[in-house]
């Protein structure tokens, strides 16, 4: 057994198919046949049925293929790290954000780290926080930045910076005084889409004051949040990062609620994961020049 028959069996096992399978490892078909078969004699199983054209894979087929994706991951992360100890400052990393902090805090900090470090090649992914999480748990990204708090014990968390959530109206009705979550009952409330962290919190205040407002429409980002305030058609809550400039030049008028909504964004990854040079290099960077960019 080796990594390359491994690998064949990763790809068979996947796709069901062994023409498709060898183009995938660039192999001729009879080629990847031999390879399963070597790897059902070396294990003394089966590991698929075959019936006429069409294979499954068999129970010893589907315990191999969980240990062959662990095995292929750890062989991945072992390259990188190889590679990454021959140029201390160049290679790839990815870095997953949800849709405030990825937009309007990390896209231009991720710009002044390219300019710094020409030859780290950095890709940001841009997706609702639940999804992010789930690229973290299957290694497609390398280190986050959300605001969802969790208890995982296999994530490690850094804390570096908080954010408040603050309602903005389309005009300066309550510019002038305090308010509390009660008086906005009879608004029509702007809101992210579930799984967004950004509802999860205007979700939690609303809960823990049991306050339901006269209705809520659903939005799948800031931007369709921010036009539907300014054409009037309700309170949108969003983080004060998204609306600094649409504040500034009164476009949007921010409520001043009585209830705080805050929330505190951290970096996280894979405990146990191996942390590359570049890698030390960008959280240290991040570090240094977070809060330039959440004033």
């Amino acid at each position: 057994m080796d990594l390359h028959q491994l690998k064949t069996f990763y790809y068979v096992a996947n796709l069901l198919n062994f023409s498709k399978a060898a183009e995938k490892v660039s192999l001729s078909q009879p080629a990847v046949s031999r390879q399963i078969e070597s790897l059902e004699k070396y294990f003394g199983l089966d590991l698929f049925y075959r019936i006429g054209k069409k294979i499954e894979l068999t129970d010893a087929g589907r315990r191999l293929l969980q240990y062959t994706e662990q095995i292929l991951s750890v062989a991945e992360q072992t390259e990188k790290a190889m590679n990454s100890l021959k140029n201390l400052d160049e290679g790839e990393i990815v870095i997953g954000a949800g849709t405030t902090v990825g937009n309007y805090v990390l896209s231009p900090l991720i710009l002044e780290f390219n300019k710094r470090y020409p030859n780290i090649e950095t890709k940001l992914v841009i997706e609702k926080t639940s999804a992010i999480i789930e690229k973290i748990k299957d290694g497609s990204i390398d280190t986050a930045i959300i605001a969802k708090s969790l208890n995982h014990p296999e994530f490690f968390y850094q804390p570096i910076f908080r954010d408040e959530l603050i309602p903005l109206a389309p005009n300066n009705y309550y510019q002038n005084e305090e308010v509390t979550i009660e008086n906005l009952s009879n608004e029509v409330f702007l809101l992210r889409e579930q799984g967004s962290n950004t509802r999860e919190r205007i979700d939690q205040l609303m809960e823990k004051h049991h306050f339901k407002p006269k209705k809520i429409i659903e939005l799948s980002t800031n931007e369709a949040i921010k036009h539907s305030i300014l054409k009037g058609y309700g309170i949108g809550f969003l983080s004060k990062f998204t609306v600094q400039l649409e504040i500034d030049h009164k476009l949007l008028f921010p409520v001043k609620l009585k209830e705080e909504c805050t929330r505190e964004f951290s970096t996280i990854s894979q405990k146990g994961k191996y942390s590359s040079p570049i890698m030390l290099i960008f959280n240290s960077f991040l570090k240094k020049n977070i809060h330039s960019y959440t004033k």
